[in-house]
């Protein structure tokens, strides 16, 4: 079976995210003990943790099942992936701004997770309803997966001593949507701007989210998303 070179990019690219998942999380999450931590996670980081690790199987279980033309699993799949984004909400959000309400991050650091998270939400939601368009569903997609890899990227920068390089952080992030775009140019002799869209929201929420967190309507907005996803659960 021929295999066509989008395809290929695509599967490359899930085993990309796994990976990145995986090696950033692995000290907290996944091998805690092989690292030395033996302090057990607060439950709502498993359920965080647990979802996610579901999503990022899903989504490259889905991937491949595309590469291999099981159109049929991967449409029934894609049902069963809605639900499970629809538990990342509370369950993503919950973390970044529980944090912030218990004094261990200022808001624009948990701000800057909550746009990061907000925005592949949306992402998602556009990929779902434009899941019979495959061209534009497939980007979509991946740049859901790019503003959802900002954790796991900063995570792992530690080991690498580049904890402090934005241009490594936002790079990295970014790296499989610029691929992609310069892949779409390559192949169509044209730009294909959609793949540019996480990217844009990337260094958007880099150089901008800081303007709105730290203003009043950016505190106010916080405040109401703790009483919608923090204090429910206290």
């Amino acid at each position: 079976m021929k295999v066509s070179s989008e395809n290929q990019f695509f599967a490359f690219s899930a085993v990309w995210f796994v990976l990145n998942v995986f090696w950033g999380f692995a000290h907290s999450f996944y091998l805690p003990s092989y690292f030395g931590n033996t302090d057990p996670l607060p439950i709502h980081l498993v359920i965080h943790g647990v979802v996610f690790s579901i999503w990022i199987l899903l989504y490259a279980v889905q991937i491949f099942l595309i590469r291999f033309r099981s159109y049929k699993t991967h449409i029934f799949l894609g049902m069963f992936g809605l639900a499970v984004m629809i538990v990342m909400v509370p369950t993503g959000l919950f973390p970044s701004i529980y944090k912030m309400y218990a004094g261990i991050i200022p808001i624009d650091a948990a701000g800057h997770n909550v746009f990061r998270l907000l925005s592949a939400y949306a992402l998602f939601g556009v990929a779902f309803a434009k899941r019979k368009n495959a061209f534009l569903h497939k980007r979509l997609m991946l740049g859901c997966m790019v503003m959802l890899m900002g954790a796991a990227i900063f995570r792992f920068s530690y080991d690498l001593g580049l904890q402090e390089s934005q241009l490594f952080n936002k790079g990295v992030q970014m790296f499989p949507a610029l691929v992609l775009f310069g892949f779409d140019w390559a192949k169509l002799k044209k730009a294909v701007w959609v793949d540019l869209v996480s990217p844009m929201l990337v260094l958007g929420i880099f150089f901008l989210a800081d303007h709105f967190w730290l203003s009043p309507i950016g505190a106010g907005f916080m405040d109401l998303l703790i009483a919608i996803f923090v204090k429910p659960f206290l």
